[in-house]
């Protein structure tokens, strides 16, 4: 999913500059002998009546003008959605029932304002499978997803994300338009993930309370994407959470 595509850069030359303050000096011609002296008219000239004796010459150069003061001002970071910006009870819906619809291609080539949901753990971890895809893609929202995981909340100070819930990230890499949906379905990653049957109930949860936050941000999200999720390093058939889905 990674392009292999190089950069393209071009190297200009650096364009030959003219020193307009640098003297040109003149060889003697032949009528004009080599100790005759070109008169200085930058000083003023003594007219014999001690007039312009000691006087400098004024500086026809323009004053230096104080430089601009750059704007330091940043463009703030858009602020994520998680489960603490859900009400204690999500409204009912008319539907309980989720239409999927396959599709072959690279997610991340998706129209802007799409939503593309991954699985995810809770230790902020994004360094395999479409994890990692999603890291080399969206540097910006991976650095939002760690911070959640490990500063705002931790699982070596007995305050992990619970599981079973979504952080959702408005588009904050580049131009792409792309909210991402870290959906938590499994504690820990690797050989300690979760058992099979627990990160389907967490799916359910999670795709429950994405759901939830997807009200909160109305028609700013037009479409929602999601691999096969739970089907690559966490080791569940994609068949057992599309039932679920």
């Amino acid at each position: 999913m990674s392009s292999n595509e190089a950069a393209s850069i071009t190297s200009y030359p650096k364009p030959k500059t003219t020193d307009r303050n640098q003297a040109t000096l003149k060889k003697p011609g032949k009528d004009e002998p080599e100790n005759q002296r070109v008169p200085d008219t930058s000083a003023p000239q003594d007219t014999g009546n001690g007039k312009g004796k000691g006087k400098r010459s004024l500086s026809t150069s323009s004053p230096i003008l104080p430089s601009k003061r750059q704007d330091t001002k940043t463009t703030p970071t858009p602020t994520p959605l998680s489960y603490k910006d859900l009400p204690p009870t999500l409204p009912a819906t008319a539907s309980t029932t989720l239409s999927l619809t396959d599709h072959t291609g690279s997610l991340f080539t998706a129209p802007p304002s799409t939503l593309l949901l991954h699985a995810c753990n809770t230790q902020g971890s994004w360094g395999s499978g479409i994890a990692l895809a999603f890291k080399k893609q969206y540097p910006n929202a991976y650095t939002i997803y760690h911070a959640f995981c490990t500063k705002e909340h931790s699982i070596k100070t007995g305050n992990p994300v619970p599981a079973g819930t979504t952080l959702l990230i408005p588009p904050v890499d580049g131009d792409k338009g792309h909210w991402i949906g870290c959906l938590f379905t499994s504690r820990r990653y690797g050989k300690g993930k979760d058992k099979a049957e627990e990160i389907l109930r967490n799916t359910g949860r999670a795709v429950e309370g994405c759901l939830g936050l997807l009200g909160l941000v109305g028609e700013e999200v037009g479409r929602v994407r999601m691999c096969r999720i739970n089907s690559g390093k966490f080791g569940v058939p994609w068949e057992r959470t599309e039932d679920v889905l």
